[in-house]
Formats: C-alpha cells, sequence, structure tokens
C-alpha cells in the first residue's frame, strides 16, 4: 500500500491603500491702502521798503512838483514878508509926529540889513524803513473720516482645505490550505 500525502499551505494576501492627507492653505491677508500724505505749503516773502527819497531831497535832489511848490511856498513867503516890511514902514511914517526920525531909520536898516545866521552843520534826513514780515502757511487735508486718518485696511482670513483618504489595509486569503490524502493498494 501506498499512501501519498501532498500539502499545499495557505497564502494570505494583503494589500495595503497608503493614507493620504492633503491640504490646501490661503495666507492670511491684511492690505492696507494709505493715501500720500498731502500739505498745502504757501509762502509768501518778507518785504522791506526803503524810502530814500526824504534824505535826497535834503540834499538837493527833489522832484519837479515838490521844488514848484517849494518856490511857490517861498514866493508866498517872500512877499508876505515884503507887505509886512511895508506896512511896519508905513506905520513908522505915519507916527513921524510923534519924534525921532523915521525916514534916517530907516534908510539905515536897508543900507545894512542884519543876516540871520544859520547853523553850520544840518543833520542829513536818514531814510524810511517799513518792513512787512514773510510768512508760510501750511494747510493740512481735510479728514473725512477720523478713525482712519489717511489708511483703509482690510482682513482677508485665511482658509486650510483638509482632504485625508485613511489608509485600507485588505487581507485576502490567496491561496487556501489543502491537504491530499491518497492511498493505492
Amino acid at each position: 500500500m501506498h499512501l501519498s500525502i501532498s500539502t499545499r499551505p495557505g497564502l494570505i494576501g494583503i494589500q495595503t491603500t497608503p493614507g493620504q492627507l492633503n491640504m490646501e492653505s490661503r495666507t492670511v491677508r491684511l492690505e492696507i491702502h494709505q493715501d500720500h500724505a498731502r500739505l498745502t505749503i504757501e509762502t509768501r516773502r518778507p518785504v522791506l521798503d526803503i524810502d530814500q527819497y526824504p534824505s535826497r531831497a535834503q540834499m538837493g535832489f527833489k522832484k519837479t512838483g515838490d521844488v514848484a511848490m517849494e518856490a511857490a511856498q517861498l514866493g508866498r513867503q517872500k512877499a508876505l514878508e515884503y507887505i509886512a516890511a511895508k506896512t511896519e514902514e508905513g506905520n513908522r511914517l505915519k507916527a513921524i509926529e510923534k519924534g525921532g526920525n523915521p525916514i534916517r531909520e530907516i534908510s539905515i536898516d536897508k543900507a545894512w540889513p542884519q543876516k540871520q545866521r544859520q547853523g553850520g552843520f544840518t543833520p542829513i534826513v536818514g531814510p524810511t524803513f517799513h518792513a512787512t514780515p514773510g510768512e508760510v502757511i501750511i494747510t493740512p487735508p481735510s479728514v473725512t473720516n477720523p478713525i482712519h486718518i489717511g489708511y483703509e485696511a482690510e482682513y482677508i482670513p485665511g482658509e486650510l482645505n483638509i482632504q485625508y483618504i485613511a489608509a485600507k489595509v485588505e487581507i485576502y486569503m490567496r491561496q487556501y490550505p489543502e491537504i491530499n490524502i491518497d492511498v493505492s493498494i
């Protein structure tokens, strides 16, 4: 008798699918817009006016109108002095009966007139000054929103997308075990 035993082992199969983790993110953003700073600056220059006419007029450099006016005033003054002198002479001659010799006295006064002495040094009038100060005018822009002076900000939140696929492990029988027993006579 012949006995034959054959076996076939059992085999298992393992199939694995790895897990996946996909993440996409959008970063957080803060967008700020700021207007350029603007100032309006205006300047006015200082002005200095110097009038030298009074000192130049004293030295003889006068305007034609001023010379004519002074000549007219001097002529009027001399005419009034002449009238006053003639009136005084007439009054002296009118009072001839009071005594004295008014004709002789008037002749002596006319022959040797008394001159008035004028001072030797006449101070020169200095120029006149008039100053207008300069100024700087700074004008800031008008404020429309006092909470955010000059800037605007926008917050954009971030976003996170996660996709997760779990890992899989599948175990199956690739080959079932067998035992074969053969008996032959």
